[in-house]
């Protein structure tokens, strides 16, 4: 994750979308300030720490915790409904759309890693200490709870590969 430009690198990604480029580049500037992951965040960052989370999720209704580790050009469509856990790590050049939930299977369990190039369906659950591989594309509605191989189309309840986008 190549992270010079990340606020940038989010405008071009969600162009026409001034709501979702002010929600990220709050988060990035959030993110920052907030410290490295695994301490408590700096003294001087919890206002803005605040008034992200108040925007993001009363305001907007997308839940993007300060502490997700989020590589750069993050796409979102709609966005409403969207849950990200804080242990969940993106990479580069993801689409998310609405009501996408990616998070733990239980509290405290580990949280999925969604690799580059990965496009979600809105609805999609993504649950647990998996990997979503490079070029992925979960189907709407997906419940995904184990690894999906690079550029593999999955789907369905409980999700399975229905084929790959070569």
């Amino acid at each position: 994750m190549d992270n010079r430009t990340p606020i940038l690198a989010d405008r071009r990604a969600n162009r026409g979308n001034p709501r979702i480029q002010l929600l990220l580049a709050c988060f990035r500037i959030a993110h920052r300030l907030r410290g490295p992951a695994g301490r408590k965040p700096r003294w001087f960052a919890i206002p803005f720490g605040i008034f992200y989370r108040f925007l993001g999720e009363w305001i907007l209704g997308i839940e993007i915790p300060w502490k997700t580790r989020i590589g750069n050009s993050l796409t979102i469509y709609h966005g409403y409904g969207l849950v990200i856990n804080d242990g969940v790590r993106i990479g580069d050049n993801v689409v998310l759309r609405q009501n996408v939930t990616i998070g733990n299977l239980e509290v405290g369990g580990g949280c999925p890693f969604i690799a580059d190039d990965v496009e979600v369906g809105a609805g999609a659950t993504i649950l647990g200490p998996i990997t979503v591989g490079t070029g992925a594309l979960i189907g709407a509605g997906a419940v995904v709870t184990r690894d999906v191989p690079d550029g593999a189309v999955v789907a369905g309840v409980p999700a399975r590969v229905v084929g790959s986008r070569s």
